[in-house]
């Protein structure tokens, strides 16, 4: 590598370097001071790099090894200044230097099997007899565990511990999925305690007791929540030290990608105009179910098709999706926080006969209509609303016609002469291929040359923000996450052109489609 390529990437890396300073040190000045010593650093040792590829995880290990050195000074150097508003001794509780707060802190820091063998034994008072019956081993190895409890405690209150930045400053993540469903990555990943574990560990491999403080939790709480992150293969272990096991995009590198890409965001937009205008007419002449509603409706509907073969489109090196810890295949990531300009959500359903509902839902500012949660997880509700769709004339429970009677509320169908028509479009196999057919030649012809330049970029910027053994992820997940820039910006700016309006038709659904097998 030469030095002017050299000089590019550091300078590219200058802002990750100063984003990672600012998450391991408690004010601005310090993280300026530790960014410099790890730049001077890398310029120092640049002759070292063996190629372009090893550039990053080259730069993660001199960050690394810098940041060591400089806390190992900073503790031994640190200093507290004495007040004249000393309490005295009659008002003096216990403080970091009493013994009492050390035990019961190194007993938080305890693994699991070490502290309750001493919680038992000293706390509740159990004989070595009756541990061995509820731990189910041997009572030589409940004294093993004992004396190697009692080392390791005193071991530990002679030490200096220092909590994280994460204990008084904790992250909030958001968990993101593609792929197939169900989608239970959402649900598994809202406990703050997990979002925080996968925090700590994400630039540093660290262990138990470092997790511990680093988010400042003891470890009692974290046992059960560390179990479950590596069972789901969220974390992964190495010895005695945990690894962050998805991508974390943080809001300074999403703000970075954003300003890198925005200048495509007007040219997708023109070319997505384009087409909608173009193609209306030979949309409509295929004569589905719902080629009669409003123009704007049909816009949309042909936009959301859009939109969703866009969300698939890979345009770099992607690896396949991998096997998640539930079973299904799929990508996973998060991030810091949901961009604001993220304003849909989108996905497949499918009843007893294969038949699909589609929704691609627009939720800024509650100003949607159609929500695929109305039917996510319940079967019976896809059942009925695709059998109306194909025009089943079957007798309608009571339980049906109540369930019925909930789309009517919400939008989905309405009652005329006695019978329920779905107000969404119906295609059939051949007419949805024929709509899917006309949307990738346009993709094809004007969208992939300016998708894929977007990729690039992005996927430049988001390699600078991870650690070296995500990297194999990068691709992918810049891929999976262009949907916010190649989606959602350029539908904003339709829609703030009026070309798309969000004055919805009141008996149209404009984003919610049915396909029949």
């Amino acid at each position: 590598m030469d030095k002017a390529e050299l000089n590019e990437k550091i300078a590219e890396a200058s802002k990750t370097i100063f984003s990672y300073c600012m998450a391991k040190t408690p004010t601005r000045e310090e993280a300026e001071d530790l960014s410099q010593e790890i730049l001077y650093e890398l310029i120092k040792s640049a002759e070292n790099i063996r190629n372009d590829n090893a550039f990053y995880a080259f730069m993660w290990g001199v960050a690394g090894n810098i940041y060591k050195q400089w806390y190992r000074k900073k503790i031994k150097n640190n200093t507290c200044e004495l007040t004249e508003d000393i309490a005295s001794k009659e008002n003096f509780l216990e403080d970091g230097t009493n013994d009492i707060y050390l035990l019961r802190r190194e007993l938080t820091l305890l693994s699991e099997k070490y502290r309750k063998a001493t919680i038992f034994y000293y706390i509740d008072g159990r004989s070595c007899s009756e541990i061995s019956s509820a731990l189910a081993i041997s009572e030589s190895m409940v004294k093993y565990l004992l004396f190697k409890s009692r080392k390791i405690l005193k071991e530990g209150m002679s030490m200096e511990r220092n909590l994280g930045e994460l204990s008084y400053n904790p992250k909030t993540l958001i968990p993101m999925y593609s792929g197939q469903g169900p989608n239970r990555f959402w649900e598994f990943m809202q406990s703050k305690i997990k979002q925080n574990i996968v925090s700590a560990c994400y630039n540093d491999a660290l262990t138990v007791q470092q997790i511990s403080l680093e988010t400042g939790i003891p470890l009692p709480y974290l046992d059960d929540e560390i179990k479950a992150l590596e069972e789901k293969q969220i974390i992964i272990r190495e010895g005695k030290h945990y690894k962050a096991n998805v991508i974390i995009i943080t809001s300074e590198c999403a703000d970075e990608i954003e300003r890198a890409v925005s200048k495509y965001h007007e040219q997708i937009a023109d070319k997505m105009t384009i087409f909608l205008s173009d193609k209306l007419s030979k949309y409509k002449d295929l004569n589905f179910v719902g080629c009669d509603f409003s123009d704007n409706t049909l816009r949309w509907q042909l936009a959301a098709i859009l939109f969703r073969m866009i969300c698939g489109l890979d345009c770099h090196d992607t690896i396949d999706a991998p096997k998640t810890g539930w079973g299904e295949s799929a990508y996973l990531w998060c991030t810091e926080e949901l961009n604001e300009k993220h304003i849909f959500s989108y996905c497949g359903l499918d009843d007893k006969h294969g038949n699909s509902l589609y929704f691609f839902d627009y939720w800024k500012g509650g100003k949607g209509k159609g929500d695929h949660h109305d039917f996510y997880g319940n079967d019976r509700y896809i059942n009925i609303f695709c059998d109306l769709c194909r025009g089943e004339k079957t007798a309608l429970s009571e339980y049906d016609l109540e369930a019925i009677a909930e789309m009517i509320k919400k939008g989905y169908v309405i009652k005329e002469n006695k019978t329920y028509r779905a107000t969404v479009p119906i295609y059939t196999f051949d007419q949805y291929k024929a709509i899917v057919d006309m949307a990738q030649t346009f993709i094809s012809n004007e969208l992939v040359s300016i998708i894929q330049e977007l990729d690039r970029s992005a996927a430049k910027i988001l390699s600078a923000h991870t650690p070296n053994h995500l990297q194999n992820q990068v691709g992918s997940i810049a891929s999976m996450d262009k949907f916010v820039n190649a989606v959602c910006i350029p539908a904003t700016i339709l829609i703030d052109r009026q070309f798309l309006s969000t004055s919805w038709h009141p008996l149209e659904m404009p984003t919610t489609y049915a396909v029949l097998k």
